[in-house]
């Protein structure tokens, strides 16, 4: 027999009943037990077996008495132990009525089955599962925009194949070669705090892998990760409008660059910051509490000088979001976008033509040819909408051509015959034929290349 308790002061007496094998669980780990609960004289008062259900809890987070906080945290998958656990880290002076008396000092025979790491991920997919081994400091994580320092030793089967450290903003890890799992787990970890981090290859590096690192497709990855410190991101509550707008400048620089790289999802998570951040509303959208930092200032409102800045920037952020959404090929997205952008300016070109490109997107040559026409309404010598338009009347027609050719071999394979018609009917038919001469379109073929502005 053993004190496992942390004071050592005999508070929690453990007794192995079978040896278990492997690790222990880490604080904040979910176990699953069977236990069953007795007093000194030998009574039982609860048990997980006659539910026949296994006991799941966080451990080491107060969600059970202290005793298994501290206990359970000894034990291997397949170890049957005894706890006995003094009443102050069982009941106490005031005990669980009726079962269980005042100052009872209590016997567990606890089974642990299993545990795994706390599931960081927002689906609560098993992808990216963390398990602490050094407690951090503080009551909040860094949440998206913090510039967090951070350090790894990566491993596959028990392979070293990296050890690195970083500095970065967290939210744009791709931009550093690190993998999302490293993020997601970082948004649930504390100043100082290291933790085994199991990432599956849906978080890492997929199907493909990473020959320099020399990790095979489809690998699941463990690091032992260290958050050192991190700077916390403002919320925009707690910025007045001259730091909204220093903010906004920056993500829009950072986007630009993401954009011309090709990192179009990281450029457009850029774009969206600067909406979310200038768009007039509600400023809230966190909790105080999730910070460590001193009471909120006073905010200063925007002077017409920054009004107009930030209706600059806002206009560029839809727009860009909308080129990038194009990029990525999500049509009804890229025309959301513009939409909102044309709420600020009805008369944008930009906004006007990818509301074009994303009707074309959807294969909705008409809309597409109106839209286009928007824009010759504001500048009618735009050689990038006539062509645009051309292409779309084009496609349009070829459509309706392939259309017509389909149901007539429809018809010819069901030997489908028209009946005959008298001399005086057949004169007095429509004809629906695409038979009307294309309207010529002006100006040069060649388009300007779309750039995020």
């Amino acid at each position: 027999m053993v004190d496992v308790s942390k004071a050592q002061d005999g508070g929690i007496i453990k007794k192995i009943l079978t040896e278990g094998a492997g690790d222990t669980p880490s604080t904040g780990n979910e176990v699953s037990v069977h236990y069953t609960g007795r007093l000194l004289d030998g009574s039982v008062f609860d048990s997980s077996k006659d539910r026949d259900q296994l006991f799941k809890f966080k451990v080491g987070t107060g969600q059970v008495i202290k005793g298994w906080d501290e206990g359970i945290v000894t034990m291997k998958r397949g170890e049957v132990a005894i706890l006995t656990c003094k009443p102050e880290y069982a009941y106490g002076a005031s005990g669980s009525p009726p079962k269980i008396p005042p100052n009872s000092t209590l016997e567990f025979e606890v089974e642990m089955h299993d545990f795994y790491g706390e599931d960081c991920t927002e689906s609560s997919d098993g992808g990216v599962l963390k398990s602490t081994t050094v407690a951090g400091t503080g009551l909040s994580n860094p949440r998206e925009g913090a510039t967090v320092k951070i350090s790894w030793v990566m491993s596959h089967m028990d392979r070293e194949l990296e050890k690195r450290s970083a500095e970065f903003i967290l939210g744009d890890g791709a931009a550093h070669d690190i993998v999302p799992g490293i993020e997601t787990a970082l948004l649930k970890m504390k100043k100082g705090e290291t933790a085994k981090v199991t990432v599956k290859s849906l978080y890492a590096y997929g199907n493909v892998g990473n020959a320099e690192l020399a990790v095979p497709g489809a690998a699941d990855l463990t690091y032992l990760l260290t958050l050192e410190s991190f700077e916390q991101a403002k919320y925009k509550y707690e910025m007045d409008g001259a730091e909204k707008i220093k903010f906004a400048e920056q993500v829009k620089e950072m986007g630009t660059q993401y954009f011309k790289e090709g990192k179009y999802d990281l450029a457009l998570k850029k774009y969206k910051l600067i909406t979310d951040y200038l768009e007039e509303g509600d400023d809230f959208d966190g909790d105080e509490s999730d910070s460590d930092s001193e009471e909120v200032k006073e905010k200063k409102p925007m002077d017409k000088a920054e009004e107009d800045r930030a209706k600059v920037l806002l206009l560029a952020g839809f727009s860009n979001q909308a080129i990038c959404h194009l990029k990525l090929g999500d049509g009804n997205a890229a025309l959301k976008a513009c939409k909102d952008a044309l709420q600020l300016d009805p008369n944008n070109i930009k906004c006007l033509f990818r509301k074009g490109q994303a009707a074309e997107m959807s294969q909705e040559w008409e809309e597409a040819i109106n839209h286009y026409k928007a824009v010759l309404v504001v500048d009618n010598k735009n050689t990038a909408a006539i062509n645009a338009m051309k292409v779309c009347t084009n496609k349009m027609k070829a459509f309706r051509a392939n259309q017509k050719k389909r149901f007539a071999n429809m018809f010819e394979r069901t030997n489908f015959k028209e009946p005959e018609q008298a001399p005086e009917e057949n004169k007095l038919k429509p004809d629906f034929s695409d038979s009307e001469e294309e309207e010529e379109a002006v100006g040069s073929d060649k388009e300007g290349e779309e750039m995020a502005v």
